[in-house]
């Protein structure tokens, strides 16, 4: 049996810090939560497909551009076939 993508569920993450992607004032977090816990665990699911399209909301769009770079590098270029494609709010 073949699971379609309407079997995926959507997910949206609302809050961008330490839990969700392991960024926090500015810098990957002190904590032994570097990579997130959260969005690196959605987008597993997503590679073992379990979920589809991916979402993150955060108070301000000011600081995305740096968690996206964080995001690339601490999960992207850590692990293979990390698909990061979401939307962001």
């Amino acid at each position: 049996m073949t699971e379609s993508t309407n079997s995926r569920v959507d997910v949206l993450m609302l809050g961008t810090g330490e839990y969700t992607t392991g960024y926090v004032h500015g810098k990957a977090s002190q904590s032994d939560k570097t990579k997130g816990v959260v969005a690196l665990t959605l987008i597993d699911l997503r590679r073992r497909g379990k979920t589809n399209r991916l979402g993150m909301c955060g108070t301000n769009g000011k600081k995305l551009g740096d968690i996206r770079k964080h995001m690339q590098q601490a999960i992207g270029d850590a692990y293979k076939d990390m698909d990061l494609t979401m939307d962001w709010w």
